[in-house]
């Protein structure tokens, strides 16, 4: 009988970047102080701050846009990435086993949206459903004066969704802002010094192009919380950018990063006078990478610090 040899060569990951919780904390927040009226943002300062070093992805699984959606819920499906020297995998990455979040502008679930060209300042109580805005104006394409549900709602323009107070939930969102000249875009902000409330954002992407702050962005003395699951951001001076004076926590379940699309790093927590927001939970965040069409996973990216490391 004759016998045969096999050898399976294992080749090593390429490194990038992660958060490094030992390198040293600096100040770098929104100092501009500015009054806000009539909703226009104010001027943010020390932008170019960067984030810390990220470390380099793991398996890989991909999000299909079509072919694996389930018509009710526009779930898209994870799925292994097929390896070329080992095959598919069995079985997907338990920790990563689906993710809702809409791919393009023309994702599917956006099928029966009504067409609209200008901005839209909701009064407190407000709710906006099947919507797709597309308008230059410069100002927040959306404006939430209070509590307020946006569901099947997208947008495009030079600056997305403006949180003014109260309840502000999101679902099914898309997000695509273009920064111009000297403009400091935001996909969503909060912002009305001494305000408060909670953001909810569940199933939405936040895509950054242009002259930008974040795709997720909070500061000044905002003071409510942050809640974001099955979130998608991909490109902008950062993705999340928090600080201290943005709000008390922030909880982040199933929150994905476009991998080499963000300028300085996919977040920010920045320093203000000692403290850092507080991280309430950190669950399956993630970098991802685009093949073509498809979204593909990689490795967990780790909490950057816990509780414990936020100065009383």
């Amino acid at each position: 009988m004759m016998r045969y040899l096999m050898t399976l060569v294992l080749l090593p990951a390429a490194a990038i970047a992660q958060p490094n919780a030992n390198a040293p904390e600096g100040t770098c927040h929104d100092t501009s102080g500015a009054a806000f009226s009539n909703h226009i943002r104010a001027s943010k300062a020390q932008e170019g701050c960067s984030n810390r070093a990220l470390t380099a992805p793991g398996p890989a699984f991909e999000m299909r846009p079509s072919g694996y959606r389930d018509s009710a819920t526009g779930r898209v499906a994870v799925v292994p990435a097929p390896t070329p020297e080992l095959g598919p995998h069995p079985t997907p990455d338990p920790a990563a086993n689906s993710a809702s979040v809409p791919l393009s502008f023309n994702d599917p679930v956006y099928a029966n949206v009504t067409s609209g060209t200008s901005p839209i300042a909701l009064s407190s109580d407000s709710s906006l459903t099947d919507l797709s805005i597309v308008e230059n104006s410069g100002e927040p394409t959306i404006t939430c004066d209070g509590s307020c549900s946006l569901t099947r709602v997208r947008i495009q323009s030079r600056e997305g969704i403006r949180c003014i107070s109260g309840n502000i939930n999101l679902s099914w969102v898309y997000i695509e802002a273009t920064g111009i000249g000297n403009d400091h875009a935001d996909g969503l902000q909060c912002y009305a010094p001494g305000s408060t409330g909670t953001v909810k954002v569940k199933n939405s992407t936040f895509k950054m192009a242009g002259a930008t702050t974040a795709g997720y962005w909070s500061s000044d003395n905002w003071q409510g919380s942050h809640i974001l699951e099955n979130v998608l951001f991909e490109g902008g001076n950062h993705g999340l950018r928090i600080p201290a004076d943005g709000g008390s926590s922030v909880s982040l379940k199933n929150v994905y990063f476009v991998r080499g699309s963000f300028r300085y790093g996919a977040f920010l927590f920045d320093v203000v006078k000692g403290r850092r927001i507080n991280i309430a939970r950190w669950e399956n965040v993630r970098w991802v990478s685009w093949q073509g069409d498809r979204l593909v996973l990689g490795q967990v990216i780790p909490r950057p610090y816990t509780p414990a490391a936020v100065p009383p």
